[in-house]
C-alpha cells in the first residue's frame, strides 16, 4: 500500500502516519497506560474519520481496521468496531461501498465473539435491519447484549421489518419471568405503538418502583452507541417521554405514583427520580403544572436534601402558583440542604421561590446572601437542561417594587465587584437598569461594556420576524423585540400575524429557547408580550418598506 498517495483527515497531516498509528494499537497491551491508548485512538480517529465523507485512506485502512478488531488479542476492539460503524455509514451509497460490502462475512462474525462488549457493539452495523436484528435475537444470552438488541429491535420493526413477529415476541417478553425485560419490552415497543407504555403503566410502576430491581439497570441496559448503562434513573426518564408524547398529564400522574412508592419504601433515589421527571414534563410545557404543585409542597419537608432541593426549585419555577405554599417555604429560608451536582441550597431556592410569589419574608439579606458565594468563585459549571440556582440579576430583575429597600445593598455589591473586578459588574448594573436607576457608582462616567439598545423595526420587519419565529420557533432576541416594536406601534391587524400569536399563545409548549429555570422566566415574558400585543385594538396592519414608519 503506497499511503504517500493517499489523502488523511487531519489537516497538515499525512496518510503514511495511519499505518503508524495501526502499528501502535497492535502493539498495545494490557500494561499500556490508558491515556496512551486513548490518544492513538483519538488520533487514528482524526486521520480516518470526517463525518459524510469517505476518503481513500480510510477505505485503504478498511481491511487493517477489520483485521484488528478480529484480533481477541487486540487492546480497545469495541473503538474500533466504533470506527468501523461510522466509516460505513459515511460509505452507504459511495462508490468505495464495494470495498465494505467484501468485508462484511468478517465484520458478522463479531456478532458472535464470545466477548459480550465486542457483541454489543457489533450491533451498530445491523441496527436497522430489523430481520437481522431478530435473528441475532434468537441466539444471544447475554442480558448486556440482548438489552440493546431488544431496543434496536422496536425501532428497526417500526420502519422497516417483520412488524407482526416482533410485536408477538415483545409481548412474550412483557408477560415472561425477566424483569428487566419486561420494562425494555415495553420501551421497545413503542415505536410499533405509542400506546403501549400508557397500557403498560402498572407493570411499570411495579418494577420500577422496586427497591430490590433498581440495581439490575446499571449491570445490563444498554443502547446502541452508548459505552457506560443506563441506570434506573435513565430508564425512568425514558418511560415519561414515551408517556408524555401521549398524554403529558399521564406521565405526571406516572412520577407522582412514583414518588409515593419512594415514599412507601423509603427510597429516596425515587422520590428524587420522581422529581427530576416532574420537572422536565414542568420545563417542556405549562399543563402540568397543577398536578406538579401538589406534588413538590408534599415534598418540600422530605428527610432527604435532594429531595427538598428539588421541590423548592420546582416551587420557585411554578411562581405565585406557589403563594399557598409560602409559609412553609419560609421555614426552609435557611435550610442548607444540598443536591448532589447542583450548585446552591435548599434555602436558596426557597428564598427564590418567596421572591417569585412576592412574599416580604425573602427580602432580609437577599443581596447579601446572593452575592456572598461568588466572591470566592473560580468558576461555574451546570448543565442546561438541569436545575439549578438562578443568576443574579434573575432574582433581582423583578423586585422593583422593592428597589428602595434593597438599592443600598445592591449599590454596596456593585462597589466591591467593581473593585474587585468580579463576577457579578454586569448582572448588578443589569439590575440598576432594569429598576430604572443609574448603573453607574458615584466618579465613574462612563461604562467599558456600554449597554447595547436595538434599534426599533419597522411596521414590516415586526410583523415578518414575528411570522418567522412563530414558524420555526426560535424566540430568542429578535421575536421579542419585534413584539416590543408592534406594541409601541399601538394597533394590530386581524390578519396572520394576530392570527399567529393567538395560536402560539395557547400551545401547550414552553415559548423559549432555554433548557433550566430560565425557560420559565423566558416564557412568562414572552406570554405577556404577546398579550400586551393581542390587546391591541385593530388597525391597518403593517404598511411601507423596511425602515418607513407604517400609518394606521
Amino acid at each position: 500500500m503506497d499511503w504517500h498517495e493517499l489523502e488523511a483527515e487531519r489537516p497538515g497531516c499525512s496518510a503514511t502516519e495511519i499505518p503508524k498509528v495501526l502499528r501502535r494499537i497492535a502493539r498495545a497491551d494490557a500494561a499500556t497506560p490508558t491515556s496512551t491508548l486513548e490518544r492513538t485512538q483519538g488520533d487514528l480517529q482524526d486521520l480516518l474519520l470526517e463525518p459524510g465523507r469517505v476518503t481513500e485512506a480510510g477505505t485503504a485502512a478498511l481491511p487493517f481496521l477489520v483485521d484488528l478488531a478480529l484480533d481477541p488479542d487486540t487492546v480497545g476492539r469495541p473503538f474500533l468496531l466504533e470506527l468501523l460503524a461510522d466509516l460505513a455509514h459515511g460509505a452507504a451509497d459511495h462508490p468505495r461501498a464495494t470495498a465494505w460490502r467484501q468485508q462484511w462475512p468478517r465484520l458478522r462474525t463479531l456478532l458472535a465473539d464470545p466477548d459480550p462488549e465486542v457483541r454489543r457493539t457489533a450491533l451498530r452495523f445491523i441496527a436497522d435491519r430489523a430481520a437481522a436484528l431478530l435473528e441475532r435475537w434468537q441466539q444471544e444470552t447475554d442480558p448486556s447484549v440482548r438489552v440493546p438488541l431488544l431496543l434496536a429491535l422496536g425501532r428497526a420493526a417500526a420502519s422497516d421489518g417483520p412488524a407482526a413477529e416482533v410485536r408477538a415476541l415483545l409481548d412474550g417478553l412483557l408477560h415472561g419471568d425477566d424483569r428487566v425485560l419486561r420494562v425494555t419490552a415495553v420501551i421497545a415497543a413503542a415505536p410499533l405503538d405509542p400506546r403501549t407504555p400508557q397500557r403498560a403503566l402498572p407493570v411499570l410502576l411495579e418494577l420500577l418502583a422496586d427497591p430490590a430491581l433498581a440495581p439490575e439497570f446499571e449491570k445490563v441496559w444498554y443502547e446502541i452507541g452508548c459505552e457506560y448503562p443506563y441506570d434506573r434513573d435513565d430508564v425512568v426518564s425514558r418511560v415519561v417521554h414515551l408517556l408524555e408524547q401521549h398524554d403529558p398529564l399521564t406521565a405526571v400522574s406516572f412520577v407522582a405514583d412514583l414518588a409515593a412508592a419512594g415514599r412507601r419504601t423509603g427510597d429516596a433515589g425515587l422520590r428524587r427520580c420522581a422529581l427530576d421527571g416532574a420537572w422536565k414534563l414542568l420545563r417542556d410545557r405549562p399543563s402540568p403544572a397543577a398536578a406538579v404543585l401538589p406534588l413538590a409542597a408534599g415534598l418540600l419537608e422530605d428527610e432527604d436534601d435532594g429531595v427538598r432541593y428539588r421541590a423548592a426549585h420546582l416551587l420557585a419555577v411554578l411562581g405565585r402558583r406557589a403563594a399557598p405554599h409560602a409559609d412553609r417555604l419560609a421555614v426552609r429560608l435557611d435550610d442548607p440542604g444540598e443536591a448532589e451536582f447542583f450548585d446552591g441550597t435548599v434555602g436558596d431556592h426557597a428564598r427564590w421561590a418567596l421572591t417569585r410569589i412576592g412574599d416580604p419574608r425573602a427580602l432580609p439579606d437577599l443581596v447579601e446572601r446572593l452575592v456572598a458565594p461568588y466572591r470566592d468563585m473560580q468558576g461555574r459549571g451546570y448543565c442546561i437542561g438541569d436545575p439549578r440556582q438562578p443568576d443574579v440579576a434573575d432574582v433581582l430583575r423583578p423586585l422593583r417594587a422593592h428597589a428602595q429597600l434593597l438599592l443600598p445593598a445592591v449599590r454596596e455589591a456593585l462597589r466591591d465587584e467593581v473593585a474587585r473586578t468580579g463576577w457579578l459588574v454586569r448582572d448588578l448594573r443589569d439590575v440598576l437598569r432594569a429598576w430604572g436607576e443609574d448603573p453607574l457608582l458615584p466618579g465613574e462616567t462612563d461604562l467599558h461594556h456600554p449597554h447595547w439598545v436595538p434599534r426599533p423595526m419597522s411596521p414590516a420587519d415586526a410583523e415578518a420576524t414575528v411570522l418567522a419565529c412563530a414558524a420555526d420557533g426560535e424566540l430568542l432576541g429578535r421575536f421579542g423585540h419585534a413584539l416590543d416594536s408592534i406594541t409601541a406601534r399601538g394597533h394590530l391587524g386581524s390578519g396572520p400575524v394576530r392570527q399567529a400569536l393567538t395560536a402560539l399563545r395557547a400551545a401547550d409548549r414552553r415559548l423559549t429557547a432555554y433548557g433550566d429555570y430560565r425557560a420559565f422566566l423566558q416564557d412568562e415574558e414572552i406570554r405577556a408580550q404577546i398579550d400586551s400585543v393581542l390587546a391591541l385594538p385593530e388597525g391597518t396592519g403593517a404598511r411601507g418598506a423596511p425602515g418607513e414608519e407604517a400609518h394606521g
